[in-house]
């Protein structure tokens, strides 16, 4: 099944639980009026501050108190009272639901809508193998996955996609990747990859690319560090 994330019903305001359904109820705007998030996909229905408002403003003073709010929004109260006046002004909503909007989807969130909202939705064998997976993670079998847990496989994961690398493209499996042996991006990119300009991609700088490509921040954090310290030696 091909997992495309263009909706998410459930993350535009407050809470997963109550907006699946507080959502659900709005018309969808399709293109036309709909939201895009940091992705550029289109978010579905948009949230209306404005409406939202006047349906829960019980005593109409023109804006929310917390106990105003439904249950399931309750608990970001704080997040959204930006001021700190204890109420919610149609100005608070409307910026905590496009900043709600803007923010990659929990991986929750993914899970819920593969099964609620997509045309094709997962067989049973595809949700027990995503459960299978996850399980695999808990090596202790206590019922949780902790950080180091989490580390562990998320290490053991950029290995094999390493290792799979080479596979690929270390024809005489000498550990490195040559101009010859590269194919794709990695020949697009290779002069820009082979940070000691000998030639070859050794396994430091496919790691450095895949990290760079995957968004690792602490990499990116380190290249910025490099780059600024090249050119105060330039200065």
């Amino acid at each position: 099944m091909k997992l495309a994330i263009p909706v998410m019903a459930c993350g535009i305001l407050l809470g997963v639980a109550y907006l699946s359904v507080e959502g659900q109820s709005q018309p969808s705007t399709n293109n036309s009026g709909g939201t895009k998030n940091s992705s550029g996909l289109q978010n579905s229905p948009r949230f209306d501050a404005a409406r939202f408002l006047k349906d829960h403003d019980k005593n109409n003073d023109g804006k929310l108190s917390k106990d105003e709010l439904p249950a399931g929004a309750q608990k970001d109260f704080a997040k959204i009272d930006t001021n700190n006046d204890g109420f919610l002004s149609e100005d608070e909503l409307q910026k905590h639901a496009t900043m709600m909007i803007n923010e990659q989807p929990r991986l929750l969130e993914i899970v819920w809508y593969t099964i609620d909202v997509v045309d094709d939705p997962p067989t049973t064998d595809e949700v027990q193998e995503t459960y299978d997976q996850l399980r695999q993670i808990d090596k202790n079998n206590d019922g949780k996955i902790d950080k180091s847990e989490l580390t562990a496989f998320r290490d053991q994961r950029r290995k094999e996609r390493i290792d799979n690398i080479f596979k690929e493209l270390d024809k005489n499996n000498d550990g490195k990747v040559s101009k010859d042996e590269a194919r794709g991006l990695w020949i697009d990119s290779f002069a820009d990859l082979d940070k000691n300009h000998d030639g070859m991609l050794d396994r430091q700088e496919i790691e450095s690319a895949c990290s760079l490509r995957h968004g690792d921040k602490s990499h990116q954090t380190t290249s910025k560090s490099e780059q600024s310290k090249s050119e105060q030696q330039k200065k």
